[in-house]
Formats: structure tokens, sequence, C-alpha cells
């Protein structure tokens, strides 16, 4: 009986986990990178690494890797973010955390990193 429990419980915990990677977050619409000025109160917040970001780098943003963006989440200043990710686990979990300090997420941008530097980068929302 108690394996069972165990088991259980187990299984519970890494669906939980599952779901916070996997799961797209409802309400946050893949768009382009922008062209035109945000407005004032909107952030274009880049979590891709540094390395990447400074390779193929988008005007105006703000690079906080993921993995410092749960101790520096308080220096991003606007209400509103424009994301750039890596990639979709990447995205699941930034929006999570944001939203969980009260920054709205409002679109995010899934880049691919350009293989020559004539190339712009890929943008992919599917």
């Amino acid at each position: 009986m108690t394996w069972l429990i165990i088991f259980l419980l187990l299984l519970l915990f890494t669906l939980a986990g599952a779901y916070k990677r996997w799961m797209p977050v409802f309400g946050v619409k893949c768009a382009s990178l922008p062209n035109q000025p945000l407005p004032s109160n909107t952030v274009l917040l880049d979590i891709r690494d540094y390395q990447d970001a400074d390779r193929s780098p988008v005007r105006e943003a703000y690079t906080l890797p993921y993995p410092y963006l749960k101790r520096y989440a308080d220096t991003i200043d606007g209400d509103n973010v424009f994301l750039i990710a890596p990639d979709k686990v990447s995205k699941n979990l930034s929006i999570r955390l944001l939203q969980k300090h009260g920054i709205t997420v409002q679109h995010y941008a899934v880049v691919q990193p350009a293989k020559q530097d004539s190339e712009p980068m890929k943008v992919h929302c599917s």
C-alpha cells in the first residue's frame, strides 16, 4: 500500500513538472519581432544566453537570461513584456515566472539564431 502511495505521489509531481514546461500559457500570442517602438510601459525582454543575444542582437532589448530571471525579475521596469526566447520550454517557464511576479507577457517570439551574419533570425510560432 505504501508503495502505491509513493508511486502516485511521484507520478503527480512528474506530471506537474511536465505541465509547467510543456503546456503553453494561454492568452499569450506569438508575434514577429517588433519593427516599431513599443509602448512606454512595454519592455522587450530577451531571455536567451548572453552569447546568443550578443551574436544576433535585438535592438532595444533588455537581455536577462532565463537562469537569472527569478533573481532579477524585479529589475524589469515595465508592466508589460514582449518576450524573446530561445525555445518553447524557456518561453513557458519564463511566462509563468513573470506572471507570478505580476508582470504581463503580451507577446512572445521563439527565435533561432542566423547561420550566417547576413541572414535574419528565424521566428517560430508553431
